[in-house]
């Protein structure tokens, strides 16, 4: 009899464990499907604000979405992986306003969004206009680690490092594509992560 109970503990404990082991295996399916279906909704999320933008800023400015490059990712030092060294291409938004005179040199303000995991969204529309209103340009990058641009972008985030040398390859590029704008004249705003 005791040989038998122990058998039957033996092989319950067995059963529990396997069932227990494969709800675990389950969960974490699910919190994997659910974290790819966030990215997901992130960039549809985007997409809509995108309009919202042009929507919101078309009656006084002109908005261009650029893709640009900007350094290697800083976290892959695995050199025998292709691709290690390439550049990260994002984008960044160029405000350009409409009542310029494009014959002349404008002042350029780079705007970085806060959040570390955030975007540049039109929750700042009441400061473009600002902004825009009184004449300046304004670009603002979509840095590594952004939301909004799928799952493998947002695990680019480099803490520090490289989304300001993304934000300084925004600067760089509006000063070379917009012949009106003034080099000599250009500033950063930004808070909490895009202050740093």
């Amino acid at each position: 009899m005791k040989t038998l109970f122990v058998t039957l503990l033996v092989f319950n404990t067995y059963l529990f464990a396997q069932t227990n082991l494969q709800l675990l295996q389950k969960n974490d399916s699910i919190n994997q499907t659910l974290l790819n279906l966030e990215h997901r909704l992130d960039v549809l999320e985007k997409m809509i604000d995108d309009v919202l933008f042009f929507n919101r800023l078309s009656d006084i400015c002109t908005i261009d979405k650029v893709f640009i490059y900007g350094p290697p990712n800083a976290n892959v030092r695995d050199t025998t992986k292709i691709g290690w060294n390439n550049p990260v291409r994002f984008w960044s938004y160029v405000f350009i306003p409409k009542h310029i005179n494009k014959k002349k040199k404008h002042p350029l303000l780079v705007f970085v969004h806060g959040g570390v995991h955030a975007n540049f969204s039109t929750y700042n529309v009441h400061i473009l206009r600002e902004m825009i209103m009184q004449g300046y340009i304004v670009v603002a990058p979509e840095y590594r680690g952004s939301t909004g641009y799928g799952k493998k972008f947002y695990e680019l985030i480099d803490y520090g490092g490289r989304e300001i040398d993304d934000a300084d390859a925004s600067r760089k590029f509006v000063i070379d594509n917009y012949s009106f704008v003034d080099s000599n004249r250009v500033g950063i705003i930004g808070w909490s992560h895009g202050g740093m």
